[in-house]
Order: C-alpha cells, then structure tokens, then sequence
C-alpha cells in the first residue's frame, strides 16, 4: 500500500488515481517514506482573531499534526496589510522560532525566504511533493511559514 499525496489516505502501490479524493498520483522519486507523508495548510487568521487566540490555534494545529505523522505545516498568517495581521505574523514567527530553539520544530522557512533558490527549500520540495502545488503562491510570500516538525 501506498499514501495518496493529497488526501493521505492508503491506496494500492499500483493506483495512478486515489479512490478517496480522486487525484492523480505521480510516481515518487526514490520510493522513500518521507516522500510520501503529507502536508498540512493551518490558515490562522481565520476571522482575523486576537493574537492569543491565534497562538492557540496554532499550538493544537502543530500538535494534532504531530500526533498524526504530518511533517510539514504550512502556516498562514497572513502579512499585515489589515492591520491586525502585522501582529500576528510577527507571534507566530516568535511562538515558531521558540519552538525551534526548543527543539519541538526541525526546520522554519519564512514566506520571504521560500525560494527554490534556498538549497533547503528546494530539498523540501523534492521531498515532500504536496507543497509544489503551492510553490508559486508560496514562495516569496511574507504571509506564510514553512514549519518542518
């Protein structure tokens, strides 16, 4: 058995189509696992909440993807341009940047630095494919955060 890219449920090693969401699958270079896990999007700013509430979201966001094997959450929090959101950009990137200090975050790519350029992102890619679909809006976006768990 196999995981599907985008929805992560296990479909047949053979399948060219998920029988669950319907996408069309690719085959993966290498075969290894970690090409196979999945990718989470946490939009943050949902309604535009207090900062608190929006650390909050975010916290559970990372441990439930913790708990169910996600590696990689992409984190929107948008950049400022409503006010408000400035300041929440600015805690999640601290509250994240602790948790990396910490040891509870492997990797942090911040929207502004999310370039295949950066020989770290471009690795993230090849590896985890469900973040291609993203990488034109993702990339230079200072309204998102790369989070590698």
């Amino acid at each position: 058995m196999k995981v599907c890219l985008v929805c992560g449920n296990e479909i047949e090693e053979s399948a060219w189509q998920c029988c669950f969401c319907g996408s069309q699958q690719q085959s993966l270079r290498g075969g290894g696992r970690g090409a196979r896990e999945r990718v989470r999007t946490v939009n943050v700013k949902t309604g535009l909440p207090p900062v608190e509430e929006a650390l909050l979201r975010l916290e559970a966001a990372l441990n439930s993807a913790r708990q169910e094997g996600i590696r990689v959450v992409r984190v929107i929090h948008g950049w400022g341009s409503g006010g408000s959101e400035g300041k929440l950009r600015e805690a999640c990137r601290a509250y994240l940047s602790r948790k990396k200090t910490e040891g509870r975050i492997s990797m942090l790519f911040r929207g502004e630095e999310y370039s295949r350029a950066n020989t770290g992102v471009k690795e993230l890619l090849d590896r985890y494919g469900d973040l291609r679909k993203g990488e034109k809006t993702d990339s230079g976006n200072p309204g998102i955060t790369i989070v590698v768990l």
